[in-house]
């Protein structure tokens, strides 16, 4: 069973189920969820959408009345749920802000008063786990259908493919080869046009590794991953990008089973669509980290990474960066039944704002997951993020400097092993220096899910 936190719509209401899950009597507390969410159907699917709540309804009657069934170490997972909601300021909007979406029946202009709306999450898929030999295969796949109730020129389906092989060869090798693809709709925060879109962006990622213990203590490690990110609209195009990177490690683990990590992480990017003459389109940036994941004590984990940061673009030196970036964070057993989660952190993120070559943020999280009962999980997490958008472009406008702060609530309640129920609220507030972009917000959600 998954549970559904509807975060900011940043990355777009992502359909994809990240899951907080109660299994054989302890807890998993997996701190966030959240689902992908997809783009326009036809008058068929519409119907299926409106008998869909009904028979929801039916089937979760059906499963409750079914004994429980077992899903530890099973190693196909079918899923099905359906999530409302329930967005007071959907498109993010400033009190004095406006926007317009094109309808059937023309443009409408939306303002902080009309902003509101409620949109459903119908979702499907399969997840697998197998260990054929010493080799552990993970995959995941789900299609998601997203529909307005207010704004339906917004409907979208999207979708969420992942799968990850944890190789070993003998006892001295070892390493993972992956590729995931999302797709999602983009976020209306950072969206500063009089005009909402309603755009998808696809993000493709594929990743190969392998570490070799050469000593008990020793290991080295060398990995090599692609990125792609690719707009479905003309307007979003110029924020396509490509990637590609590698990476070395040499890693010493402790008698007690810490684990010491040096790394040279390398870098190439670029956006192919942008246009050359008012902004970069090549980078490149280069890391020397330091990583480490403690076992404190026997309640206390924790992990960290702190390195030095040199990123060039391909013009001006004004538009580079160089300086410490890291994060660390934290999980404690606070008692059998109870988890706290905290991270800290300042990292490089690349902009899709046309006055900053690139993007800092600082900021913190924390969180706490409380199983109640054997059938009833309580969460709650807060954060606090500065974005700092920096590299000067030469263009001449005003730079971002914004504060986000948000928290959320949620109750999970797992009445058989196949089926959740999840409760939750969410409220959020964006402070900024730039006219018309501060915006408040509050979200209401609940899912019911059932795995089979």
């Amino acid at each position: 069973m998954s549970v559904v936190i509807g975060f900011e719509r940043d990355c777009s209401f992502r359909a994809r189920d990240a899951r907080s899950r109660v299994h054989s009597g302890h807890l998993r507390a997996s701190m966030n969820a959240q689902r992908v969410h997809p783009a326009k159907s036809n008058a068929y699917m519409a119907f299926l959408e409106r008998s869909m709540l009904p028979l929801m309804g039916l089937a979760l009657a059906a499963m409750l009345a079914l004994p429980a069934q077992a899903k530890e170490g099973d190693t196909f997972r079918p899923f099905v749920s359906y999530t409302r909601y329930y967005d007071s300021n959907l498109f993010r909007l400033d009190k004095d802000g406006t926007i317009a979406v094109v309808e059937d029946e023309g443009p409408i202009l939306i303002t902080h008063d009309s902003a509101s709306d409620q949109y459903s999450v119908l979702s499907a898929g399969l997840n697998v786990d197998w260990q054929p030999g010493r080799q552990h295969i993970t995959a995941s796949t789900s299609k998601n259908q997203v529909r307005f109730s207010r704004y339906t020129s917004l409907d979208y389906d999207g979708s969420d493919y992942q799968l990850k092989w944890n190789w070993r060869l003998g006892n001295r090798w070892s390493g993972q080869v992956g590729a995931t693809e999302t797709v999602t709709q983009t976020s209306f925060a950072d969206w500063y046009s009089l005009v909402a879109v309603n755009n998808q962006v696809t993000r493709d990622n594929q990743f190969a590794n392998a570490d070799w213990q050469f000593h008990p203590r020793w290991s080295v490690g060398l990995g090599a991953a692609a990125a792609k990110s690719t707009n479905s609209t003309v307007q979003h195009a110029p924020s396509d990008y490509e990637n590609t990177s590698v990476t070395a490690t040499l890693g010493y683990t402790t008698p007690k089973g810490s684990k010491l990590r040096g790394q040279l992480h390398q870098m190439d990017g670029e956006y192919p669509n942008r246009d050359a003459a008012n902004l970069d389109r090549l980078y490149s940036q280069t890391e020397y980290n330091l990583l480490g994941d403690w076992s404190v004590t026997g309640k206390l984990i924790a992990r960290g990474k702190i390195g030095y940061v040199q990123r060039e673009n391909d013009s001006l030196s004004q538009r580079d960066f160089s300086g410490l970036a890291g994060r660390l964070s934290a999980d404690y057993s606070l008692t059998g039944k109870t988890i706290l989660s905290w991270a800290i952190y300042r990292e490089i993120a690349n902009s899709d704002d046309f006055n900053a070559s690139y993007r800092l943020d600082t900021g913190t999280s924390l969180g706490a997951a409380w199983l109640a009962t054997s059938k009833i999980t309580l969460r709650a997490n807060t954060s606090y993020v500065n974005r700092s958008f920096e590299g000067d472009t030469g263009r001449g406008g005003i730079q971002r400097d914004e504060d986000i702060l948000s928290g959320s609530l949620s109750l999970s309640y797992t009445p058989v092993r196949m089926a959740t129920i999840d409760l939750g609220l969410q409220a959020g507030r964006r402070d900024s220096n730039i006219p018309v972009s501060d915006y408040t917000f509050h979200l209401v959600f609940m899912s019911v899910q059932a795995d089979f």
